[in-house]
Parts: C-alpha cells; sequence; structure tokens
C-alpha cells in the first residue's frame, strides 16, 4: 500500500536562458574587417550550443548614419550564418544610435519574457561621430550608457582600439574647444564605466577572445 511519502511530484525547472545582444561597430577604421571577421566568428560559436542552454543573439549593427538590427534574437546557427556573410563595413560611426538599437532590442524581449537574462555586448573603438540628438556625438553615447545602467541591463565593452598615442590629450582637446572637455582618451573604458559594464581591451581581436569574453560574463568560463 502506496504511503504519501512514497509520492513524488515529478517538477520541472524552467531554464533561464541567456539573450546575447552584441552591438557592432561597422564603420570604416583601420581594424574593420577585422572586428567584424572576428565578431562574425564569436557569434557563430556562441550558437553551437545555444538550443542546449536556451541561449537567443542578436546583431545590431552601426555605420554611416544609422543602425540596423541585422538579426532578431535566434538560436539557429544557418539563420546567423546567411544574416551575417552579407555584413560589410565602412562609412561613419552613428555609435549612438547603435547602444539605442541594442537597448531597445533587449527592452522587446524583456516585455516578450521577463525570466530572460540579456547581455548587451558593444564592439568598437568607441570614437562616434554621428550625432542622432543633435547634441556632441559622446555626450549622447555617454547619457545612452547611462539609460542601460539606470534599467540594470548587464553590459560588456568590447575596445576595438588598439594604439591611443595618435589621439591628443584631454587637456590638449579642450583648449581646442570645450565641448571635447567630455572626451576620455580611452572612449570605450569610459563607456563601460557609465554603463556599469565590465571593460575588455583585446589587442588581439579574434573569435576565440569575443567569446571567451562573452562566456565569462555569462559566468560560465571557458
Amino acid at each position: 500500500m502506496l504511503e504519501k511519502r512514497d509520492l513524488r511530484q515529478k517538477v520541472r525547472e524552467r531554464k533561464v536562458g541567456n539573450l546575447i545582444v552584441f552591438v557592432v561597430d561597422a564603420s570604416a577604421s583601420m581594424d574593420a574587417e577585422q572586428r567584424m571577421a572576428a565578431t562574425k566568428g564569436a557569434i557563430l560559436s556562441l550558437l553551437q550550443d545555444a538550443y542546449v542552454r536556451r541561449d537567443r543573439v542578436a546583431v545590431v549593427i552601426f555605420k554611416n548614419r544609422t543602425a540596423e538590427v541585422v538579426l532578431r534574437p535566434t538560436s539557429s546557427v544557418s539563420l546567423a550564418r546567411r544574416r551575417l556573410e552579407r555584413l560589410s563595413v565602412g562609412g561613419t560611426t552613428p555609435l549612438t544610435h547603435g547602444l539605442m538599437a541594442g537597448y531597445k532590442v533587449v527592452k522587446t524581449e524583456l516585455l516578450r519574457d521577463p525570466t530572460i537574462r540579456p547581455l548587451l555586448v558593444l564592439i568598437s573603438d568607441g570614437r562616434g561621430n554621428i550625432s542622432m540628438f543633435k547634441e556632441e556625438p559622446l555626450v549622447e553615447a555617454q547619457k545612452v550608457a547611462g539609460l542601460i545602467d539606470a534599467e540594470n541591463i548587464d553590459a560588456l565593452v568590447i575596445d576595438s582600439a588598439r594604439d591611443y598615442s595618435h589621439l591628443p590629450s584631454v587637456q590638449h582637446l579642450a583648449r581646442v574647444a570645450p565641448m571635447y572637455q567630455t572626451y576620455a582618451i580611452n572612449a570605450c573604458a569610459d563607456l563601460a564605466d557609465r554603463m556599469g559594464a565590465h571593460y575588455y581591451g583585446l589587442y588581439d581581436l579574434s573569435r576565440d577572445e569575443i567569446a571567451t569574453a562573452v562566456e565569462r560574463e555569462l559566468g560560465r568560463g571557458r
């Protein structure tokens, strides 16, 4: 005869999935082609076991005067490969547009499923030069970074700049024009600080380095 203590209720624990939103600088720069190739490789690498982990990846690129969501949240490697292989680089750097587009993707997905764990990953040299709200471009980017922090969105900033020696000092820029007082020589580190994000200065920007940084941020390690 069965007693109550012999009965076991099977409870299925719902796995919480991660949403990784890449915000990628596709503007023209010395390292633009390598940055894009490394990012594509990292995304496909992360998606290899995304189905098992319930992870999804989205990609926003920014260049010229706008940002575009080129990959909506997905766990499909084949779909990601098709969308990413068409991407090209060139033009100016609308950094604010990119950050705002990434922020909107996260907010939209959280409305659909509040249980997801979003991670916004910015890959850029941080040198925005196109205004979105008719303010100085870096000031705009700093404000959106602050918004991301205020919304408690986890973020990671991967700096693709390799050499800061050619940049003038903040003090020199401030003497030339007051608006440059807002500039930091390392713009990405400044944005990371305002976002409450971890900062990675990857001088060897590669697929494995990017994927490892993201995995580490998700607490999985590689």
